[in-house]
């Protein structure tokens, strides 16, 4: 009995001391006010409470509160009812004077327990009268429209953190909107394509804070957050974004039939940020070794076996982790003996993101098969990056990999190289070849094939063939007289020959040439399919004519698509952001859908 009292007291203790660890106290108020500006500041708990003490708040005049007001939620999730109460005290403050204060934390009692909140900064400014428009806004209209809002009402820019880089070094762009009115909506909006870098999007919710610009204080909210890595050096310029955004005024009534406070009107506000532009520096002179990456980075490498027998295979994996620009370093190029046979590394990437940077991993998985028993030394293999924080070139060195292996079995040795037989292949080191250890056949000499049945046989087969040759030939020569249908025909073949020169572009990592052709296979295609001239081939007459062929909307928007990645890329190599080998995959595949698309209306 005393047994389980101790039980049943244990988990209540447990029980309490939990709930009693989830009481949240926070304080919350404006980071930024101006002088004589009246203000909130909350102190919010999860829990009922007494006696609650503010620290000193000596440079705040207290015009009112505390006051509390209590909110509470229900939940049911999963056949499980879950209540939420909230306590919120509120004080309406105002500024004596001007400076930096910091307000230390209040404590509150609940549940004869002390609680203490965090403490929080505000600043104080003087503010500004008017509607003058601030300094890094006097380049755009200050003029007051007819609806009564100005760019100093609102406007949007981008900034970053950064404007002096090194080529490969990553920066931060945000694109913020400023305000002093009520925003209910963005109508439409055009961001640049930031020419010249590789971007990655920061997937985040849009936060709100508070800011002063030349005395006037703005609502600040976060609409994008982009990652870029300038791919080139020189100055390199962020276009403007363009965004209209749709505001709701209040209009005073005008007759009796408005209502009591007025009417609420639409109003659409274009906006557009000023250029900015970035100083990219080339890196110092590089050592040996250097491939472009830029970062902090860690290097670890490991082999999945030290001892094996011929003919087995070795998978050497090589990780490279950190915060720089994961996406664009190469393989690390071992030194292999001469008689391993290696093959191609596949690539792996894990990377996200973040306020901090593009951090993760790349990783390299490579294969090798040793042919021939002994011992054998992979030596080390430096990795060299530039850190942009030291501004100096680091060296990484993977590890040094001795490997024994032992002779394999007669089936193993069958194998020397794949497709090849071991008959086929010429020992290395030795001056014969093998020796075939089957019976021979043999054939009996002085014997005369002339009058026999298989003479005529293939006599026979000469003729039909020749036949045959006479009737492809005058086919031929009567499709060759019409032009139009002889591009038809090679229209698949052509393209097949520039997707084939894609894909060796592909294994070279050449992105260059890789899209120059794809868009020689894409729009000699449609100009042998379609019978257009290559002078005349557009996109617009390229997308009625296949409507015309009854292709289907999705694959022609996917053609338009391709084209404008393509196009793009070969001016601005970070614009594209899918791998050349998807990219490769999803062109064949758009070839293919023309012509199963295409031959159906023509046929």
């Amino acid at each position: 009995m005393i047994r389980k009292l101790l039980i049943i007291f244990s988990i209540l203790w447990i029980a309490l001391q939990a709930n009693a660890d989830d009481v949240r106290f926070k304080m919350s108020a404006p980071s930024i006010v101006t002088l004589g500006e009246q203000f909130s500041l909350t102190l919010q708990l999860n829990a009922k409470g007494d006696n609650l003490r503010m620290a000193s708040i000596d440079n705040f005049d207290v015009l009112y509160g505390p006051t509390r007001s209590v909110s509470s939620s229900t939940q049911y999730i999963n056949g499980k009812v879950t209540k939420n109460t909230s306590y919120t005290y509120t004080y309406v403050l105002r500024g004596k004077k001007e400076g930096k204060f910091t307000i230390a934390p209040a404590t509150i009692k609940s549940d004869r327990k002390v609680y203490e909140s965090n403490s929080i900064n505000i600043e104080v400014i003087k503010g500004r009268t008017g509607n003058s428009q601030p300094q890094n806004q006097q380049q755009q209209n200050t003029q007051q429209s007819s609806n009564g809002i100005s760019s100093n009402d609102i406007f949007i820019k981008y900034d970053v953190d950064k404007t002096n880089v090194y080529k490969g070094e990553i920066i931060t762009a945000e694109l913020k909107l400023y305000t002093r009115i009520s925003v209910s909506s963005i109508v439409d909006q055009e961001l640049p394509s930031f020419e010249g870098f590789w971007t990655q999007d920061l997937d985040q919710q849009q936060t709100q804070t508070r800011e002063a610009i030349d005395g006037i204080i703005y609502n600040v909210i976060t609409i994008a957050k982009t990652k870029l890595i300038p791919q080139q050096s020189g100055k390199l310029t962020i276009e403007p974004a363009n965004i209209v955004f749709n505001i709701q005024q209040r209009v005073a009534p005008t007759s009796v039939f408005d209502d009591f406070f007025g009417s609420v009107r639409n109003i659409q506000k274009p906006t557009s940020t000023p250029r900015v532009t970035i100083n990219v520096k080339d890196l110092p002179p590089a050592p040996a070794g250097f491939k472009g990456a830029v970062g902090q980075f860690k290097l670890n490498s490991e082999i999945d076996k030290y001892t094996l027998k011929a003919n087995e295979a070795i998978n050497i994996r090589t990780q490279i982790s950190g915060n720089g620009n994961l996406k664009h370093i190469n393989p690390i190029a071992y030194d292999f003996p001469p008689d391993f046979e290696v093959y191609d590394p596949n690539t792996n990437y894990n990377i996200k993101a973040t306020d901090t940077g593009i951090i993760g991993s790349t990783s390299f998985e490579q294969v090798i098969i040793p042919r021939y028993e002994g011992t054998f030394t992979i030596p080390a293999k430096a990795f060299v990056f530039f850190n942009p924080q030291t501004k100096k070139y680091q060296t990484l060195y993977t590890k040094e990999f001795k490997i024994n292996v032992e002779a394999g079995d007669e089936n193993q040795n069958t194998a020397i190289v794949s497709s090849l037989s071991k008959e086929d292949v010429q020992f290395i080191g030795e001056d014969i070849r093998f020796i075939k250890k089957k019976n021979a056949k043999i054939h009996q000499i002085n014997q005369f094939f002339i009058a026999t049945p298989m003479f005529f046989l293939l006599y026979l087969i000469a003729l039909v063939l020749f036949i045959g040759v006479l009737i492809w030939q005058r086919k031929l020569a009567k499709d060759n007289a019409n032009a139009a249908l002889m591009r038809n025909k090679k229209a698949s073949k052509m393209a097949r020959k520039h997707l084939k020169a894609a894909a060796e572009c592909v294994k070279k990592n050449d992105t260059d040439q890789f899209y120059d052709a794809l868009l020689k296979a894409f729009w000699g295609y449609l100009s042998d399919k379609l019978n257009i001239s290559m002078a005349d081939l557009n996109r617009d007459n390229a997308r009625t004519t296949l409507k015309s062929y009854q292709v289907k909307d999705e694959t022609i928007d996917d053609f338009i698509e391709m084209v404008d990645v393509c196009e793009m890329a070969r001016y601005a190599p970070s614009a594209s952001s899918m791998e050349i080998g998807d990219f490769y995959k999803k062109a064949e595949k758009l070839i293919t859908q023309f012509e199963k698309q295409i031959r159906k209306k023509v046929a």
